[in-house]
């Protein structure tokens, strides 16, 4: 495999083949830019023939130069680089006796990962300012036959844009009268007095105002009043509350850093599990290293979902170190899953005794939180969670980080 991984292609096979080569593939180390780092795919392409693997290889190429040049001319990104392709050759991922034969679940694996460095490159040119259609994110997928001859969907060009209708010009414009300008009108009403019946001596604040009181001597009572001063008290200056601190990282860079780091770990899973040579555990631990690349998916959506100044995208932002990272995983899917979580072995990454419904389990508050944190992990490893579940999971998840 070292040297498959510097020459990207198959080794000869270490018995002769059983048939004749029927497809032809190329294999492909793809740049990671969110890693800025390779991982080798060559279960992601097949062809009938030489020639047409040659010619969707030399494609392959002019593609990804494209994108490369984008980045360093435009972008100013000098340290982009291109992918690495490989000769085309006869497939070996198919022949058993291969080094480099692939089974079902590697096979889907390589095209997850192919798949997600892809949405990877897309998300980098569409932050430089290229739209959805432009010609180089569209080149990250391999255009349709528009008419197939045999079987297949007919596709049809997208619908031209209409004309954009010119504003009108400012001379055309009138100016209007936004405000009434005119008085309102403005009635007077005379009501008549009416007498209130008062003790002897008082005045209401109305008559006292019309009839001026007496003099001090016709008044002794009054003259010898005190006169009380009531002082306003002072008016409180409203007191500015501190800004709350931002945080380090944004949800977006907390998700990213810690889930390249996980997908890394599986990798070198995937790798070192390619020297078992036991078909039947070799096969549960890909499908539990798949089962782990749906979780880091599923958890990256929560945690951007969540936002920056959530439990969830503090977590994994704080999450730096191998010890912290396992913590904050404790935290989610309970001290059972940390041993599978960073496993020593390849065989340790798989994880059993799945709860039949993980939903109802995990909805149920009446069961036990070691249980429900259980349920969260195949959840997230085995289900694709709607808009709707993803907005109940990240209240379950702040429970359980708190």
């Amino acid at each position: 495999m070292p040297a498959a991984a510097q020459l990207l292609t198959c080794p000869p096979p270490t018995s002769p083949a059983a048939h004749a080569c029927e497809l032809y593939h190329f294999h492909q180390a793809l740049y990671r830019p969110d890693t800025r780092g390779f991982v080798e795919v060559w279960g992601v392409n097949q062809f009938a023939s030489q020639a047409s693997c040659d010619r969707a290889r030399e494609a392959a190429m002019r593609r990804n130069l494209a994108i490369v040049d984008h980045m360093k001319r435009v972008v100013n990104d000098n340290n982009y680089d291109a992918d690495r392709f490989g000769p085309c050759h006869c497939d070996g991922s198919i022949e058993r006796s291969s080094p480099t034969f692939l089974t079902d679940a590697q096979r889907i694996a390589q095209l997850r990962t192919y798949e997600e460095v892809r949405q990877r490159v897309r998300e980098r040119l569409i932050d430089t300012g290229l739209m959805s259609d432009a010609e180089l994110v569209r080149s990250l997928y391999t255009p349709p036959v528009p008419n197939p001859v045999i079987g297949g969907p007919r596709v049809l060009p997208p619908p031209q844009s209409a004309p954009v209708t010119a504003p009108p010009a400012a001379t055309d414009l009138r100016q209007t009268k936004a405000i009434d300008t005119s008085k309102p009108v403005v009635t007077s009403i005379d009501l008549p007095l009416v007498d209130v019946a008062l003790p002897a001596g008082t005045q209401t604040p109305a008559v006292a105002a019309t009839n001026p009181a007496p003099p001090p001597a016709a008044n002794p009572a009054a003259a010898e009043l005190p006169t009380v001063t009531v002082e306003a008290p002072p008016k409180s200056e409203p007191v500015a509350e501190p800004a709350p601190a931002e945080p380090d990282t944004t949800a977006e860079e907390a998700a990213d850093n810690f889930i390249a780091y996980e997908t890394q770990r599986i990798q070198n899973v995937l790798k070192a599990a390619s020297s078992i040579n036991d078909e039947n555990v070799k096969s549960k631990i890909f499908e539990a290293c798949l089962q782990r690349t749906q979780l880091l998916s599923n958890l990256r959506a929560l945690i951007v979902g969540a936002g920056t100044r959530s439990r969830l995208a503090a977590g994994a932002g704080a999450a730096k170190s191998e010890a912290e990272r396992i913590a904050f995983a404790t935290k989610l899917f309970g001290s059972d899953i940390a041993p599978h979580w960073a496993p020593k072995e390849a065989t340790e990454v798989i994880v059993e005794g799945a709860p039949e419904d993980p939903e109802k389990l995990l909805r149920d508050r009446q069961a036990d939180d070691k249980d429900r944190r259980r349920a969260l992990y195949f959840l997230l490893a085995r289900s694709q969670p709607t808009e709707e579940q993803q907005l109940w999971l990240s209240t379950v998840i702040d429970g359980f980080l708190q």
